[in-house]
């Protein structure tokens, strides 16, 4: 078992994406995997098992639960606040293009949208108008990291993400994260 975060970039066994495995201590695990659905015929399911079998120190392990879905990886709508509402997370494609992750942006998003709504209601005015430093707080912090990201992703193929060039980009866009 890894002390340290670990990554496989494995076209076969993650097309377009990666596996990873985040140690809790213990002996203990998150294991996982993000794929492009459209470069796979394996379903996400089989491609974990053959991940995990591939690793006999993950193999002697026994799943406690199971956790499936899909990630917006992309661009922001053009707008992530309207008269009283914001967007935050994944409704606001808060995720990271190069590596999926979207957990740490979200809440600080959250953070950012919570004490903007508090303002707004504070004064009795959540137009948009109002909401908008949300938006582009947003879009000059973490925003702009994610576009500078989603167009490395862009500069990368999914052929061409299992390469030394991409396996260094991705590993410049996982330290930043942290």
């Amino acid at each position: 078992m890894p002390q340290c975060t670990y990554y496989c970039l494995d076209g076969e066994l993650a097309p377009g994406g990666y596996a990873w495995v985040f140690p809790k201590g213990e002996w203990r695990a998150n294991v996982g995997l993000g794929v492009q659905a459209s470069l796979s015929t394996r379903s996400p399911f089989e491609l974990l098992t053959r991940f995990i079998e591939k690793h006999a120190w993950l193999a002697q392990g026994s799943p406690v639960t199971l956790v499936a879905g899909g990630v917006p990886v992309g661009l922001p709508p053009a707008r992530i606040v309207t008269h009283g509402c914001i967007l935050v997370g994944d409704a606001a494609r808060q995720v990271d293009p190069l590596t999926g992750g979207g957990i740490a942006n979200a809440m600080a998003a959250g953070a950012l949208a919570g004490a903007v709504a508090a303002e707004a209601i504070a004064a009795g005015d959540v137009s948009q108008e109002a909401l908008l430093c949300y938006e582009q707080a947003w879009a000059t912090g973490s925003g702009r990291q994610m576009a500078r990201n989603f167009r490395l992703r862009q500069r990368f193929p999914a052929a061409e993400r299992m390469n030394e060039r991409f396996a260094g980009v991705f590993a410049m866009a996982v330290g930043a994260s942290k």
